[in-house]
C-alpha cells in the first residue's frame, strides 16, 4: 500500500473521530456523556496520531533494510570476485603447461645441429687458412731456388759490352731474363728497392758501412745482391752498403 493511501486512511480516521466527538457533545450534556467523550476522543486522537506518525518511520524502517541488504549484497559480490580472482591465480600457477617430450627432443637436436654447423664452419676456415699458409710456404721455397738463376742472368748480362749485347745470342738471353721476371712479378715476387732508400733491417742486410757526407745517415748507397719479396713476406734480404 502506498504512502498516499495511508495518508487518506489517517485523514479519514481523524475525521471520523471528530464526528464522534461532536456527536457525543451534541447529544449528551451530562457528566457521564462528558466523561465518555473525554475517554473516546483521546483514544481516537491517539489512534489517528499513531497512524500519521507511524507511517514515516515505517517507511524509513522499510528503506533501511533495503539499503542494508544492498550493501550486504555488494560486499558479498566483491568478496566473491576477490575469491574468484585468487582462485584463478592459484589455478594458473598450479596449472603450468608441461613441456612435451617431443618439443624437448626437437630443441635438443636443433641445438646440437647449430653447434655442429658452427664447428664445421670453424674447421673449414681453419683448414683454408692452413692450406693458404702451406701454399705460401711451398711457393716461397720454389721461388727461393729460382733466385740464384736470376742472379746468374743478371751477372752474365752485366759483363757484356755494347757490341756483344747487340748479338742475337745476347738478345735472346735478355729476352728470356725479362720473360722470367715478368712471370715472377705476376706470381707475386717483386724486387726490394735498396739504393737511395733508408736502411730497414726488415728488408736490408748491411754488410758494409762507409762515411759519405754527400748522403744522409743510414742510407743505402750500394747493392751487392738484390733482395726479393713474395707478397708481404721477404724471400731474401738485400745485401747492401750503408753510409754513415
Amino acid at each position: 500500500m502506498g504512502r498516499e493511501d495511508r495518508k487518506k486512511r489517517a485523514a479519514a480516521a481523524a475525521a471520523e473521530a471528530e464526528e464522534k466527538v461532536n456527536l457525543f457533545r451534541g447529544e449528551k450534556q451530562s457528566a457521564e456523556n462528558d466523561q465518555l467523550t473525554e475517554e473516546t476522543v483521546p483514544d481516537a486522537v491517539d489512534a489517528a496520531s499513531e497512524e500519521n506518525s507511524g507511517e514515516a518511520p515505517a517507511e524509513a524502517k522499510t528503506d533501511e533494510p533495503e539499503s542494508a541488504n544492498a550493501s550486504e549484497e555488494t560486499e558479498q559480490k566483491s568478496e566473491e570476485a576477490a575469491g574468484e580472482t585468487a582462485t584463478s591465480g592459484a589455478e594458473g600457477k598450479k596449472k603450468e603447461p608441461k613441456k612435451d617430450k617431443r618439443d624437448e627432443k626437437i630443441a635438443e637436436l636443433s641445438d646440437k645441429l647449430l653447434r655442429q654447423q658452427a664447428e664445421f664452419i670453424n674447421f673449414r676456415n681453419r683448414t683454408e687458412k692452413e692450406k693458404a699458409q702451406m701454399f705460401e710456404v711451398g711457393a716461397k721455397s720454389a721461388f727461393e731456388k729460382i733466385l740464384p738463376v736470376i742472379d746468374n742472368f743478371e751477372r752474365g748480362l752485366a759483363t757484356l759490352s755494347e757490341e756483344e749485347k747487340a748479338q742475337p745470342f745476347a738478345v735472346g738471353i735478355d729476352k728470356t731474363y725479362k720473360q722470367l721476371m715478368t712471370a715472377l712479378n705476376e706470381a707475386g715476387v717483386t724486387p726490394i728497392e735498396a739504393v737511395g732508400q733508408p736502411f730497414d733491417p726488415d728488408l736490408h742486410n748491411a754488410v758494409m758501412h762507409v762515411e759519405d757526407e754527400s748522403v744522409g745517415e743510414n742510407v743505402v748507397v750500394e747493392e751487392f745482391q738484390k733482395g726479393y719479396k713474395y707478397r708481404d713476406s721477404v724471400l731474401r734480404h738485400s745485401m747492401v752498403k750503408v753510409a754513415n
